[in-house]
């Protein structure tokens, strides 16, 4: 647009000339300045929606599914609670005393008399991997008694009904002068719990 041509023009297209540049210099001004950041700040908006409405249907389906998952929990514990209680807990740092607790009724129902409980040395198991944070050994006890063999027979058979997740690892008999008072000897196996690999 040349001078010549803005000086031949009348004064109030002139005005309205100069009016509508300055509203698109001051359009332009607002759009770089304050449009194009809020639309940025809004697209950051509208991802953060997003990421929060993700949140929450996952949340949501969490919520729907507790029931089941809670069901889900208490079938397992119920399934585990035999292999829990079968676990030898030492009684006054001791696994015999714990041993004594359980096996002197199946014992005196069997015939056993002078009933006595050692601690013996725990066999190592294998560790899988990867390491579980509960580790669990097998806690020996070693059971002497008077008897004759059958009544040592008929502990073990009580034993196996009652106790079917300890196994015997070693059994005497050494002959006394009467069949009825045997020297028996059994040395049986527990499940227990180890140390744990980390907190």
């Amino acid at each position: 647009m040349s001078a010549g041509f803005f000086d031949n023009m009348a004064p109030t297209a002139r005005r309205s000339l100069v009016v509508t540049a300055i509203f698109a210099a001051i359009a332009v001004v607002i759009y770089l300045f304050c449009l194009q950041p809020c639309e940025s700040q809004l697209a950051r908006a509208r991802r953060t929606l997003a990421e929060l409405q993700g949140r929450q249907s996952q949340t949501n389906g969490d919520l729907r599914s507790a029931g089941t998952v809670k069901k889900d929990l208490a079938d397992l514990e119920a399934a585990l609670e035999p292999y829990e209680e079968a676990m030898l807990v030492p009684l006054l740092e001791s696994y015999a005393m714990r041993a004594k607790t359980i096996l002197d009724p199946i014992a005196l129902g069997a015939g056993l008399e002078d009933v006595r409980y050692t601690d013996e040395p725990f066999r190592a198991l294998p560790l899988p991997r990867p390491m579980p944070r509960q580790l669990h050994t097998r806690a020996a006890v070693k059971v002497m008694a008077r008897g004759s063999y059958q009544q040592a027979v008929s502990f073990l058979l009580r034993m196996e009904r009652e106790l079917p997740l300890v196994s015997l690892q070693q059994f005497e008999v050494a002959s006394q002068s009467t069949p009825e008072a045997q020297s028996v000897m059994f040395v049986l196996e527990w499940p227990a719990k180890g140390g744990l690999t980390r907190k």
